[in-house]
This record gives structure tokens, C-alpha cells and sequence, in this order.
């Protein structure tokens, strides 16, 4: 995927949302409590997932390596095209100064 097509398929932060929800739902959602794939129900509101055997809640990022981020899902999604999209890869230090991040830790 070029930068055009990324534009036009991850305009905003929603649209990431429902993307990785989309995706997450087709794999299975893998419940942290009962260790298996569940039956989980979606609340909009919160933008979790809920457990249907235990309750127990997880977010959209959770069992990915976005987990425990506050980058949003658009950052994320941007910073994975500018890695895949490179033939020789790209430094840390140029992954920050493309996404406009101020801490190198991030």
C-alpha cells in the first residue's frame, strides 16, 4: 500500500477502528480469563470487547504490540506503513521525525 491509498483507506482515527475491529473479530478474540477464543460482545461506547463467559473486557489493542500505548490507532496504522513501505528499512530516530513524535521512547 502506497501513502495515496493509505490516505483514502485511514483517513481519521474511526476508520482505523473499525478496520482492526473487523480484523480482530474475523481471527477470534482470545479471552486473558478463560485462556480460549469466546464468544465476546462489542459495547461502542467504550470501544471494548466483553468476555461473554467471564466479563472480563478488552480493547482493541489488546494482544497486539500496541497494547498498553496511548499513541492512537491512526499513529500506529501510519507507523506501520512507513516500515513496511521502505526497501532498507528506516531508523527509530526517522520513524519519530516522520510521525512528528516529541520522545524517542515512544
Amino acid at each position: 500500500m502506497n501513502i495515496i491509498n493509505f490516505i483514502s483507506h485511514f483517513p481519521d482515527e474511526q476508520s482505523c477502528e473499525l478496520y482492526l475491529k473487523a480484523h480482530r473479530e474475523k481471527q477470534g478474540i482470545h479471552c486473558k480469563n478463560c485462556k480460549k477464543c469466546t464468544k465476546h460482545y462489542w459495547f461502542s461506547t467504550k470501544k471494548v470487547f466483553e468476555c461473554s463467559i467471564c466479563r472480563r473486557r478488552s480493547s482493541l489493542k489488546s494482544g497486539t504490540v500496541m497494547e498498553n500505548s496511548n499513541l492512537s490507532l491512526h499513529t500506529w496504522f501510519a507507523a506501520f506503513l512507513l516500515m513496511s513501505a521502505t526497501k532498507k528499512g528506516l531508523s527509530c530516530m526517522e520513524l519519530q521525525r516522520q510521525l512528528g513524535l516529541k520522545k524517542y521512547d515512544t
